[in-house]
């Protein structure tokens, strides 16, 4: 009777991996095979690039009282609660956090679920979510997506903190517009004290962070902690009525458009997707519902970007930017193998096409994330 043994393919260009020609397709470290395959894997070379690709703007600021507060979930191998919101969400992790809480038991909890279109299944963003946050190192023991305040099931939610906490504390962890006060006021509604203790937000011992504490038991709780540092979203750069156009409140909205050789997308005066070179294809943009774009020729847009600033006929449009000196500008080659691919800008939109080997730029203000990475919507 023959051995089965599965084959592994990278994640990202399908080719079958192999530790024995560093120079072949597929290559990865034998090292990396020894310790345990990744649950998703990648071959050295697609994790170079992403590496390469994904890493030259990201400046992200880590507040040295959260690093200490995890600290403590670290030393009490406490749960993680990561929130993130599923349409700013772009990929891109805080590396201080994730290097922190990666050996613990770490549950994703994705918000805005109910702003996705109808065809946007539960699975797909799952599964976005799960190969992004492996990426980092951390494989999740559990994730969840949901809506509005209404639309969350706390008890479904409680009785899964009760099973993978273990009788430990919950640390719950997300930047601001994540949903953490959404689930807390949620969470609190359902609430019934059953302990010695009361809830209590306080400076947490040795920073100076307050810190909401709720009592799980006599001997554990809940730390919902100061929101993490988003330095490389566009909602962090723009001035605050901005963000009430650049956050959708209503179903995201997708634009197709077809674009070739010299096309290029504006989002406002905030992002440009230009096409460099390759066939004509199909770009889909995700964007809220007040946002707009301008479709324009690649040699117009810089004028384009200057008269938008001053007639203001594409919004959102912030005064912050008015020369090309405050933006950064990015360069993606696609490789030919028809999956789809995301170029999203953290926090503002994100574009989608399939690679077919077309030469991509993005222009954004400097200092936010961009990413590339397969489609969080296929």
């Amino acid at each position: 009777m023959a051995t089965a043994k599965r084959v592994l393919r990278c994640h990202n260009c399908g080719a079958i991996l192999q530790s024995e020609n560093r120079k072949a397709t597929g290559f990865i470290s034998k090292e990396i095979i020894e310790n345990g395959v990744p649950r998703i894997p990648y071959c050295n070379n697609c994790y170079q690039k992403m590496v390469t690709l994904n890493a030259g703007s990201l400046q992200h600021e880590t507040d040295k009282d959260i690093i200490k507060i995890l600290n403590d979930a670290v030393a009490t191998d406490s749960l993680i609660v990561w929130m993130v919101d599923l349409f700013s969400f772009n990929g891109t992790l805080n590396p201080d956090v994730a290097k922190k809480v990666k050996k613990l038991n770490v549950i994703v909890i994705g918000s805005k679920r109910d702003l996705f279109p109808s065809y946007v299944s539960d699975s797909m963003l799952i599964r976005y979510l799960d190969e992004r946050f492996s990426e980092f190192g951390i494989n999740p023991v559990d994730i969840r997506l949901i809506g509005n305040e209404d639309q969350i099931d706390v008890n479904t939610l409680s009785q899964t903190f009760k099973e993978q906490r273990k009788y430990r504390d919950i640390y719950l962890i997300g930047e601001v517009f994540s949903g953490k006060t959404t689930l807390i006021n949620k969470f609190l509604k359902n609430y019934v004290n059953k302990t010695k203790w009361q809830i209590k937000s306080e400076l947490y011992p040795g920073t100076n962070s307050n810190v909401l504490e709720i009592p799980l038991s006599n001997s554990s709780f809940l730390y919902e902690l100061p929101d993490l540092s988003n330095s490389t979203s566009v909602l962090s750069k723009v001035e605050k009525d901005l963000q009430k156009i650049i956050i959708p409140k209503k179903e995201i909205v997708m634009v197709r458009k077809f674009l070739g050789e010299g096309s290029a997308i504006m989002v406002g005066n905030l992002a440009v997707l230009y096409i460099i070179k390759g066939h004509r294809t199909s770009v889909r943009t995700f964007l809220s519902e007040k946002s707009e774009i301008k479709f324009t020729s690649v040699e117009k847009v810089d004028d384009m970007l200057k008269l938008n600033l001053k007639k203001k006929f594409c919004r959102p449009i912030s005064e912050r930017f008015d020369s090309f000196r405050d933006y950064d500008m990015f360069e993606y080659e696609l490789e030919e193998d028809d999956l789809r691919h995301d170029i999203s800008i953290e926090g503002l939109c994100w574009f989608s096409t399939r690679g077919k080997g077309q030469t991509l730029r993005v222009l954004l203000p400097k200092g936010c994330a961009v990413k590339e990475c397969l489609s969080k919507v296929r």
